[in-house]
């Protein structure tokens, strides 16, 4: 025998693909690279040994209960031996002194990433004293040459621990702008939005087209539908800025709940109240034909919805959805914006 039977087991359990070799494939391939083991009365003795000595050499694990075990001839062979897994091991990072603002981040930190992360940080800071606050993706670029990396930090437990802010590294998510008109005229300025485009350039239309002397001094706004939520922190862009919020959409559950989720942002961001454009919504209940809403699987949230409506509307709201049903916004036209055209003007008060 030129090579080692321990040699040639080892090797043999090294390529197998699973976890657990089974001794019995491994004895006919020893034997065939071992002939000498053929009719040897001590073979099964020398496997034992072998077996025995690649274990406690850390090359293959050896079955831990009884079952695991031939006992039919003395000496027992396992049916089967376990490749061991290679130790890893943990880099420890080597301690350093991280400026003040950075102690409570280091203290969570324990990945090197995140290590990687906070030494970028901490050259930036000392780099740029007194920054001035700019869009994140600008900063994103400047500390991590991504402009889209510290978008995805920020879902991290570094940021969601409050350990590292943005307001740390001087810069803020920009809002993404809604499209919208300005209608100059009288009084406090005021946004009316609308869920739909086809709304959003009627009411436009029958804006432009009140008397200048009665007309509101007014932002139109298009809330690209259920991008709404997102998009009104970009009020704070308007010019001149609104002192209010209106908002007008379709009867429907998913109407409503663009509605409610973008009321809670523009809470949340203090915002002027976002409310709804109550004649508007009168003038649709009591002109629209109700129909089926296959977007309704039974919104057990409706008290939700129904709340933000004007108290007067909550009965009929309340009905609409648990009918499953639906009244589009477009049912309020530019025609019949131009018969009424003191129904703008109530929508705002």
């Amino acid at each position: 025998m030129t090579t080692a039977l321990g040699d040639i087991i080892a090797t043999y359990v090294a390529e197998q693909p699973t976890s657990r070799v089974r001794v019995d494939g491994l004895l006919r391939h020893a034997t065939a690279a071992d002939p000498t083991l053929v009719g040897d009365p001590s073979a099964r003795t020398r496997l034992a040994a072998v077996l025995a000595g690649l274990a406690e050499a850390g090359a293959v694990v050896l079955p831990k209960t009884r079952s695991g075990w031939d006992h039919r001839t003395n000496p027992p062979l396992p049916l089967w031996v376990g490749k061991t897994r290679p130790r890893r091991v943990r880099s420890t990072p080597v301690p350093r002194v991280w400026p003040q603002a950075l102690e409570a981040a280091a203290a969570i930190a324990t990945r090197p990433d995140e290590h990687q992360l906070l030494d970028r940080i901490a050259t930036w800071l000392r780099n740029n004293p007194g920054a001035e606050p700019v869009p994140l993706e600008e900063r994103s670029l400047e500390i991590l040459d991504d402009e889209k990396a510290l978008a995805i930090e920020t879902t991290k437990r570094l940021f969601t621990t409050g350990a590292l802010t943005l307001d740390l590294l001087a810069c803020y998510p920009t809002p993404i702008p809604f499209p919208s008109q300005y209608v100059p005229g009288r009084g406090p300025t005021r946004l009316l939005v609308a869920e739909n485009n086809a709304t959003f350039h009627s009411l436009l239309q029958a804006a432009r087209q009140l008397d200048p002397d009665v007309r509101p001094d007014l932002h139109i706004g298009w809330g690209c539908g259920n991008q709404f939520p997102t998009s009104i922190t970009a009020v704070a862009l308007l010019d001149p800025a609104p002192t209010a919020l209106y908002y007008v959409g379709d009867l429907d559950v998913a109407g409503l709940r663009i509605a409610v989720s973008a009321a809670a942002i523009a809470k949340a961001q203090r915002l002027p109240p976002l409310q709804p454009a109550a004649a508007l919504y009168r003038w649709i209940f009591a002109s629209g034909v109700p129909r089926l809403d296959r977007s309704n699987t039974g919104a057990k949230a409706s008290s939700t919805l129904v709340a933000w409506m004007p108290q007067d509307l909550h009965p009929s709201v309340a009905q609409l959805l648990e009918q499953r049903q639906r009244i589009a916004q477009e049912t309020l036209g530019l025609r019949a914006l131009r018969a009424e055209p003191d129904l703008l003007l109530r929508a705002i008060e």
